[in-house]
């Protein structure tokens, strides 16, 4: 009896590996191609403020700096009674 429990269980160690791997190359996702010259002028552009003299840095945020448009949020109407 001991020696099935341990034939098993080594088995199951075994099989384990296998196991695995089956289901990691099911998940295998593509990395999205980065365009070189973009991804060098995001680096550019995000360390101009490293450089620029500390007098220009609030006129650097107010102007150049963009933010992504924020949706409008809607108003609930509250009723009156």
């Amino acid at each position: 009896m001991k020696k099935l429990a341990l034939g098993i269980l080594v088995a199951l160690i075994a099989a384990s590996p296998a196991a695995a791997a089956k289901k990691s190359k099911k998940a295998v996702v593509t990395p999205a191609k980065i365009d070189s010259n973009e991804a060098s002028w995001r680096l550019v552009k995000g360390s101009l403020p490293i450089y620029i003299p500390n007098v220009l840095k609030p006129l650097y945020f107010a102007t150049a700096h963009e933010e992504p448009a924020a949706e409008p949020k809607k108003l609930k109407k509250s009723k009156k009674r």
